[in-house]
């Protein structure tokens, strides 16, 4: 309106006035301004960083919300070294070192790759840095809230821009902290304790209400019994999956810690490797398959104990003699008392996943949001669970591989044969012909190698297996339609068969 105001005081000017206006108490005169070419100049101004004006008729940043969680570092194996990438690996190692560096390089924060510790002193430290880093990381589901910016007719340079949104965005960032800290693993995830309770308890007081008025309008006491019974299990569930949750999380990170204090690298990568029910956020896991995990890793950890004793002195003195010899005794020592402890802290923590996974598959929503999807749900691969760019295809082959007997594997891979699908988790390899039937199943362990054969016109997958079968063969043959996608299957079992 002001812009308007002024071109008509402009017009006004010129017609009365022609060119110019003149001073009735002066000899002085001057030309109108041309508002409306000062106010297109205003308007076509583009942002640029730096000292140039910025005419921003309106800026608008929506609000956001960003759900955060961080995976624990964990030992990786030759195998998972060689999916994630040599860089990836060693930054992984790094971070599992506690190697994080503040304030260093072109960012905030890096990471020593390639560090040791060489003396007594430098391993007490790495151990209680590699403790205080997973413990100020590792989060699960912390939620930070971020409000928006509206800014209208505004006049400023890219400097003050920034600013202004750096400072509002660190402000936000600070008023999450709490949050944040609350949604630590190391203390077990308080705030998503609370949040899991107090969705129960919202829907034990609205379910009843919601069938009330059901009640009223169908003229039918049963539905006002209905919410009373679904909020009442609501609450159930939510107060008993969020407390075993929470125990979970606190008697993980005691034994992650103590695992540290092993000073046992290999301990620690058979023990991550048996990570497979946390690794799978408890989905599909019930009570008897938490408690059965549980035993096997107290077991586990009873016989590494006992295990170490004999063994790290031995290998202390293959490599450097009697200070080896010294030092494995004192390795094989502490193992025999930790490791049980962590054995028995890893029974805990599966049996408490067990009873909350039991706990929350009986939630019916959790149904309705499987068989309402819009599109398969992406593929997260290798046994880390990696993010790529969505795939429809690999997003398909991981549905009908979760639906298959290695449901419950991680998905690695998958080979579309024509009229079979090889499907590979990061354990085994399954092909389904075109009705779903099973045509091959084999651990990778079993294979030896894996060649392409023409015979008689026609292209066959021959797997070489380490092992004689019961009829004395060693080979499996799968007959393909297609010879380049054989070898694209060859090619892919392979590199996993290399890596193993």
């Amino acid at each position: 309106r002001m812009q308007r105001y002024l071109l008509r005081i402009q017009d006004h000017m010129m017609v009365s006035t022609g060119k110019s206006h003149i001073f009735v108490d002066s000899q002085g005169s001057w030309d109108p301004p041309n508002v409306d070419e000062l106010i297109k100049k205003m308007t076509s101004s583009t942002v640029e960083v730096g000292n140039k004006s910025i005419f921003l008729q309106r800026l608008t940043i929506l609000p956001c919300k960003v759900k955060l969680s961080v995976a624990p570092a964990q030992a990786l194996t030759k195998y998972q070294e060689t999916f994630e990438g040599e860089e990836a690996a060693a930054i992984h190692a790094a971070v599992r070192k506690g190697d994080i560096l503040v304030g260093e390089g072109s960012g905030g924060l890096g990471v020593k790759i390639g560090g040791k510790n060489r003396t007594a002193l430098a391993v007490m430290q790495g151990m209680l840095k590699s403790i205080l880093v997973d413990a100020l990381i590792r989060c699960d589901g912390a939620s930070l809230n971020f409000d928006g910016v509206a800014l209208f007719n505004q006049l400023s340079n890219g400097q003050q821009l920034a600013t202004y949104l750096g400072a509002h965005y660190l402000a936000s960032l600070i008023a999450n902290v709490p949050s944040l800290i609350g949604s630590l693993a190391a203390f077990g995830n308080p705030v998503g304790l609370m949040r899991g309770v107090g969705e129960g308890v919202s829907d034990f007081v609205n379910e009843p209400v919601k069938g009330f008025k059901k009640s009223i309008e169908e003229m039918d006491p049963t539905f006002v019994v209905s919410g009373v019974a679904r909020g009442a299990g609501s609450l159930g569930r939510h107060t008993v999956g969020g407390f075993a949750g929470s125990a979970a999380m606190l008697t993980e990170t005691a034994a992650k810690n103590m695992a540290v204090l092993t000073l046992d690298r290999k301990y620690a990568q058979k023990r991550d490797r048996l990570m497979k029910l946390k690794a799978n956020g408890g989905k599909g896991v019930n009570i008897v398959r938490g408690f059965e995990s549980g035993v096997q890793k107290l077991v586990q950890g009873i016989l590494e104990g006992v295990k170490g004793v004999v063994s790290k002195p031995i290998r202390g003195a293959e490599r450097n003699g009697f200070e080896g010899f010294a030092k494995g005794i004192g390795k094989g020592l502490l193992g025999l008392l930790v490791k049980p402890v962590i054995g028995t802290t890893d029974f805990l923590t599966d049996t408490l996943i067990g009873v909350k996974g039991a706990v929350e598959s009986t939630d019916s929503e959790s149904y309705l949001n499987v068989h309402n999807q819009i599109r398969p749900r992406r593929a997260l691969y290798g046994r880390d669970r990696v993010i790529r760019p969505y795939r429809i295809d690999d997003a398909s082959a991981a549905t009908i591989q979760a639906r298959s007997c290695l449901g419950g594997e991680e998905y690695y891979a998958h080979v579309d044969m024509v009229k079979k699908v090889a499907l590979m988790s990061v354990n085994r390899l399954l092909i389904l012909s075109e009705d779903g039937e099973e045509v091959l199943r084999l651990h990778f362990q079993q294979m030896k190698k894996v060649e392409v054969e023409n015979r008689d016109g026609s292209c066959f997958l021959v797997v070489y297996l380490n092992d004689p079968k019961h009829d004395g063969t060693d080979t499996e043959e799968v007959k393909c339609e297609d010879e380049e996608l054989a070898k694209l299957l060859c090619e892919k079992l392979m590199k996993v068969i290399t890596a193993i």
